[in-house]
């Protein structure tokens, strides 16, 4: 089935329009619709089609490669999906531009074998037209905007497609009718189906992506405080971080902040965010004024499916070599990014002396009801009413170093105290995340505004790399704490819960450890090439050299370009070959001497009923009918006759001949 004249090319600028891969969907579209203007095709054989198959499997590998190095996440499929025109785009024009106009299945199945099964090239043949227009319309809707315009392009794309396929019963305006309602309901599904979608994907997305430890929601935290059992995390490498000076203690990276705890959940109070423009160059992000003796770093990573909340060091005042799209900070210094990356290396410059998060509210001074008694008996233990301060710090901190111990695993569970209470007045055992609460709320209990803080702890250096990695399981929590007029980092984890989360690490970790560094430097090697200047605006020079190096391998493997009056002569040499081979031609050639001749573009059978009208006796005529429906068979039935009918065939055109000559 042939499809309709500039649909496959409105398909593949479709997929542009919609992934913006304009660069590459303009010239796939042209060459695509091209072809009736160009007077050469191609002579492939199945050898050649098996090597283009073979080029689109790998491109579709190496792309598959790259994504699940840059985005290991379930979105790597979405993603993934919106390649498939370019990975399609061998196979489909090299069907375009060949002598046989299709393309035979058994090159993308090696376990077919013609000389067993005896199969004709024609049974097997298809045209993939139709295959890659669909595989351009779902790789567009794979990065759709969600909006009307999506939906209308493409339901005018897929009704000229349908209306090929039209049946002629129906009248033209039936037919828009019928495809008008069911575009219309097809448009209220989606818009139902787009929600539930949304829910959906959230659950599937935490149940299957690699990437969940690094989830965090900006306006509020599950902490893991009142489970049983032992917190488990992965020993996955997350991000790196280069930093100028090796680091004695460990490093803050902060995501997120939080002000509100309620029933073992921080929330952030109206976490409104505002708009962050970049300079000039739209990579450079300035959150604060630049500070002396300031420090920096350069941090390595992924987002997902482009959208993320950055891991800064407090008192980070300006980011370099980060091409988002949008960047919205709030009042508690959280920064979230959206764009089209995936793979990031920012880098950070700060002075950890500075802050820049907005000025205590009320709400950094509140201690939940259900906490309160609790913090206060800590309190009046601690004596830390009328302290300073410092004082109330350093008390703090030297309580849980000395009276508290580290555990991912908790077994005890009291039914009359909170987890919190729990962890502050009986079994003083567990994560950050029971010693960053604690510590939040009894400074507030003494009058001292402190908010909770996660992100990650890096402290690991890897001789390997030279540089620090940060693994799923450094994930942090702590307190952020108002003093002297600024925000700063306060961390009361005892100092060993590195140490005994390094005693759970596996002894083969150093192997994946290895591939995960050979992953990154090939990341790294290819943003260096996709993001270079040559790449983005001098990808055309390359289609030069891959036309003249498929020409040279045509060359080389006797592969034929003919012109349209070379196929014109071959497809007659090939006329005349079935002619020979064929048992009827004889017949038209008697009756062609009896100046019985069938006009050009009239077919066995119309010839036939003409003879019948215009012979005084057609007796002669009417034992045709048969062997012409044989003659047909073998011509043009893709399963051909078999032995019986071809011996069939035969005979019967020698006794219709032996009769004519016997009449003659």
């Amino acid at each position: 089935m042939k499809i309709p004249p500039f649909l496959l090319g409105a398909a593949v600028i479709f997929w542009g329009w919609q992934t913006e891969l304009w660069i590459l969907a303009i010239p796939i579209a042209i060459s695509l619709e091209a072809s009736p203007w160009v007077s050469s095709r191609w002579d492939f054989s199945q050898e050649d089609f098996l090597r283009i198959a073979n080029l689109s499997l790998m491109i579709l590998l190496s792309l598959f490669i790259y994504l699940l190095i840059n985005n290991r996440s379930f979105y790597l499929i979405y993603t993934l999906l919106q390649w498939l025109p370019i990975a399609g785009f061998p196979l489909i024009a090299a069907q375009i531009y060949s002598v046989n106009g299709g393309i035979n299945v058994k090159t993308m199945f090696l376990l077919f074998d013609d000389a067993k099964t005896g199969a004709t090239i024609n049974r097997y043949s298809i045209n993939l037209t139709y295959p890659y227009f669909f595989a351009c319309i779902i790789a567009a809707s794979n990065a759709n905007t969600e909006d009307i315009w999506f939906y209308l392009v493409m339901f005018i794309i897929t009704a000229i497609a349908l209306s090929s396929v039209r049946s002629k019963r129906y009248s033209l305006i039936i037919w828009l009718c019928l495809m008008l309602t069911a575009g219309s309901g097809g448009f209220l599904g989606q818009m139902a189906l787009q929600q539930l979608n949304k829910q959906l994907e959230n659950q599937v997305v935490s149940w299957l992506s690699n990437n969940a430890g690094q989830e965090v929601d900006a306006t509020k935290k599950q902490t893991s405080m009142g489970e049983v059992g032992a917190l488990k995390q992965s020993n996955d490498i997350i991000f790196r971080v280069n930093s100028q000076t090796k680091n004695n203690s460990s490093l803050l990276l902060r995501q997120a902040t939080y002000n509100k705890y309620q029933s073992s959940v921080w929330i952030a109070v109206k976490p409104d965010f505002t708009d962050v423009k970049p300079d000039s160059n739209g990579t450079t992000w300035q959150l604060g004024n630049k500070a002396d003796n300031s420090s920096m770093m350069t941090i390595s990573g992924n987002f997902n499916q482009g959208q993320g909340l950055l891991k800064l060091p407090n008192g980070t005042f300006t980011i370099d070599n980060l091409p988002v799209s949008q960047m919205e900070k709030n009042k508690y210094g959280t920064i979230k990014v959206a764009g089209k990356i995936n793979d990031f290396a920012y880098t950070v410059n700060y002075n950890d002396h500075l802050s820049f998060d907005g000025l205590p509210t009320i709400d950094d001074l509140k201690v939940s009801p259900q906490e309160t008694a609790a913090i206060n008996q800590i309190v009046s233990k601690l004596n830390l009413q009328d302290k300073s301060p410092s004082q109330v710090l350093k008390i703090i901190e030297r309580f849980f170093q000395t009276d508290f111990t580290y555990s991912l695993k908790l077994t005890e569970k009291n039914k009359q105290l909170t987890p919190l209470s729990t962890f502050l007045l009986q079994n003083r055992s567990g994560h950050c995340e029971y010693f960053a609460s604690a510590t939040t709320l009894i400074l507030r209990a003494v009058g001292i505004p402190a908010r909770y803080a996660v992100g990650y702890s890096v402290h690991e250096f890897s001789n390997l790399e030279k540089q620090y990695i940060v693994r799923n399981r450094h994930a942090h929590a702590w307190t952020l704490v108002y003093i002297n007029g600024k925000w700063q980092d306060f961390d009361t984890t005892p100092a060993d819960w590195i140490g005994i989360e390094n005693a759970t690490v596996s002894p083969f970790s150093s192997i994946t450890d290895f591939c995960s560094f050979l992953g990154f430097q090939l990341s790294g090697w290819l943003r260096a090439i996709f993001g270079n200047n040559i790449f983005k605006y001098g990808w055309w020079l390359i289609f030069p050299f891959i036309f003249l190096r498929t020409w040279m391998s045509g060359k080389n493997n006797k592969v034929r370009r003919l012109s349209t009056q070379q196929l014109a002569r071959e497809e007659i040499k090939k006329d005349d070959v079935t002619k020979r081979d064929s048992e009827f031609y004889l017949i038209e050639k008697a009756l062609n001497d009896l100046g019985l001749v069938r006009h050009p573009a009239e077919s066995f059978k119309n010839w036939m009923y003409r003879l019948k009208e215009e012979l005084p006796t057609p007796d002669l005529i009417d034992g045709l009918t048969s062997i012409i429906e044989l003659h047909y068979r073998e011509r043009f039935d893709p399963q051909g006759i078999n032995e019986t009918e071809r011996a069939k065939l035969k005979s019967a055109v020698q006794l219709w001949l032996r009769t004519y000559s016997n009449e003659k």
